[in-house]
């Protein structure tokens, strides 16, 4: 065949294919809009095959672009004499640019089935950040199925290709579906369907038509047109919609907001801290943790404890900081260390910290732990190759060496972040306690919604391990006589779904599966018992602080309070990268940091939708402002 054929010819026929074969990849955005009334359906259906072509416009016009260069006749003499085929200078780079495209739409349609956001910062920071991708717990044998998906696109779009040139049938039918006479009405159309779209969705939005609205959260990069100006200067008043609009872009930290202030004589009780990934509140029960619930016994059990946040990151920032999880951003750029740590140091505790995944993701190591030496930092780069329970084994016995070897006139503080209860959820034999289980947990292939039961098993087991190494810490400190002088934090960062709202794992929502953990305080001689108020890990270090000697009053260093007092109030506030979450004894409203979004809802504190979310903000006007207050109090 001609290069001038394959050169001038193919080209758009082989782009043709590609979009037919981008639309069965969108289809997976579009199968996650459920059933709809006729008006959101063709919306749905205009913004797939619009936005399917505009995925694909970068490609068409820098392909294009590269046609037309080497169509010049300079550069054809110039291909001639170094004897390069100026053909395979186009449809190569056709390949690779349509091979990449459709790799990030079925990476983003896979993070959207699973966890209901499309690739953002934060897939980007767990690609980019050291020790992101290993704390998502994938084995080879899923990272060899993904890739083998990964390499299939390839051949895929390679096949496309091969098909046009060597197959003639097919070649003279593509080239009479895809000739320019009738591309350019096709075009047409798709940019018909993006100005209907476009037009519905503005129409909706002025008169606050939800099913629309939210059918555009499926697509990635959807542009959403409104008008409410332009229907303002004409007489027609928009649709009010409810919420709160806050704007955190501009924060820079003001922390504490007043010099510490710490009495010369105090207590100096060691901290034992343990965390657990994924420890969701009802897992502490006698059958599941049976050491840590006969501790939790002899302690104060809170039972109606919140996490502060559906991920690591914020939990923990909240957990230490005693601040909302939107100043996390702030305090990583400026590098600052929460108050509890500078007092630790001050007061010249002797410390050793461990996780099982990285200090370096999330950056705890630019945050929780900043001014603390790195030698003194044990991750899992300490560590031998192993599995989540392995190394959390591996790092108990580091612990406890730490706690036998310390230098016994000086207090200690020690923390550790368990892996055994992450997915892929990890237990030895001796831990299983419920059967059957998913026995192969590859990624690319299990299914929630068939393995759901068996995953849940998996976690079930891993919680159990868990329990065993907490059964560890404690009975050393026992032992060796250590809980007369040692507070023991025991916790989860957040909880774990599984199916019960339409989602497995976290970082998805902030249902109560998602966001409720257990937490376990003992503090030298207090009596025991169970509180049943709503608590949270904001409070923790408005409790810690004072038994360390801390006077200043606790609002000038958290947005907590004191677990070990009466209660300040009865709200507590969660938060992702994106979204903060309000949540009562009732209610529980979720809104973004920086203003409305479709998604923003009103439900019941058990996640159940209400029928008048207009009715829960105005009833709710002065709490809400007070927590649109608190968001920017620490900024300056």
């Amino acid at each position: 065949m001609r290069n001038q054929a394959i050169d001038s010819e193919l080209l758009y026929p082989y782009l043709g294919l590609s979009y037919l074969l981008l639309l069965l990849n969108t289809s997976a955005f579009l199968s996650q809009i459920g059933r709809v009334d006729v008006i959101p359906l063709f919306f749905s259906a205009a913004v797939y095959l619009s936005y399917s072509f505009l995925y694909l416009l970068p490609v068409i016009l820098l392909l294009a672009g590269l046609k037309t260069t080497l169509s010049l006749p300079a550069m054809k003499r110039f291909l001639n004499k170094i004897h390069v085929r100026s053909p395979w200078l186009l449809y190569g780079p056709a390949v690779i640019l349509t091979w990449i495209l459709q790799v990030l739409i079925f990476a983003d349609g896979f993070i959207f089935r699973f966890y209901s956001f499309h690739i953002n910062g934060f897939v980007w920071n767990l690609v980019f950040t050291p020790g992101g991708i290993e704390s998502m717990g994938g084995d080879m044998a899923s990272f060899a199925t993904f890739g083998g998906i990964i390499f299939g696109f390839l051949i895929l779009q390679i096949i496309l290709l091969l098909i046009l040139i060597y197959l003639k049938p097919i070649r003279r039918f593509c080239l009479r579906l895809f000739n320019r006479r009738r591309l350019v009405p096709s075009v047409v159309m798709l940019l018909v369907l993006m100005i209907l779209q476009s037009f519905t969705y503005g129409v909706s939005k002025l008169y606050a038509y939800a099913p629309v609205m939210t059918a555009t959260d499926v697509f990635p990069l959807y542009m959403p047109l409104t008008f409410n100006k332009l229907a303002k200067s004409i007489g027609v008043e928009p649709e009010k919609t409810t919420g709160l609009r806050m704007d955190t872009k501009s924060i820079h930290v003001r922390y504490p907001l007043a010099p510490v202030k710490e009495q010369k004589e105090h207590k100096r009780y060691n901290i034992v801290w343990l965390v657990a990934e994924s420890l969701r509140a009802d897992m502490l029960t006698p059958e599941i943790m049976p050491e840590s619930w006969a501790f939790s016994e002899k302690a104060i059990r809170f039972e109606n404890h919140y996490g502060s946040s559906n991920g690591t990151r914020q939990s923990l920032f909240s957990m230490f900081y005693g601040l909302y999880g939107n100043y996390w951003f702030s305090f990583l750029n400026e590098r600052k260390g929460p108050v509890i740590m500078d007092v630790l140091l001050r007061e010249g505790y002797q410390m050793q910290m461990f996780s099982s995944a990285r200090f370096s993701y999330p950056e705890f190591d630019q945050t929780l732990f900043v001014r603390v030496p790195r030698e003194l930092l044990h991750d899992v780069n300490d560590l031998p190759p192993g599995l989540g329970w392995q190394h959390d084994r591996e790092n108990v016995t580091r612990m406890l060496d730490f706690i036998e070897r310390r230098e016994p006139g000086r207090p200690f503080m020690t923390f550790m972040f368990f892996e055994s209860p992450h997915a892929r959820y990890y237990f030895p034999p001796e831990s299983v306690i419920r059967t059957p289980y998913l026995e192969e947990f590859n990624y690319a292939t299990m299914d929630p919604g068939r393995d759901i039961e068996l995953i849940r098993n998996r976690y079930i087991n891993s919680c159990h391990h868990l329990d065993s190494q907490y059964g560890r810490v404690l009975k050393y400190l026992e032992e060796h006589g250590l809980l007369d002088s040692t507070i023991v934090i025991l916790t989860g960062d957040h909880g774990e779904e599984f199916m019960e709202n339409g989602h497995w794992g976290h970082n998805s929502s902030f249902v109560e599966e998602q966001t409720r953990t257990p937490l376990v305080l003992w503090v030298p001689g207090m009596d025991p018992r169970k509180v049943d108020t709503l608590t949270s890990h904001l409070d923790i270090p408005a409790t810690l602080l004072p038994l360390l000697g801390v006077m200043s009053p606790a609002e000038s260093y958290g947005l907590g309070f004191n677990l070990l007092g009466p209660a300040a109030h009865d709200f507590t506030v969660l938060g992702d990268w994106h979204t903060l979450a309000y949540v009562d004894g009732e209610y529980k409203a979720t809104f973004r940091y920086n203003g409305l979004s479709a998604r923003q809802e009103v439900t019941t504190r058990n996640d159940e939708k209400i029928e008048d979310p207009e009715g829960f903000y105005q009833s709710h006007k002065r709490v809400l402002l007070q927590v649109m207050k608190e968001i920017t109090r620490f900024s300056k």
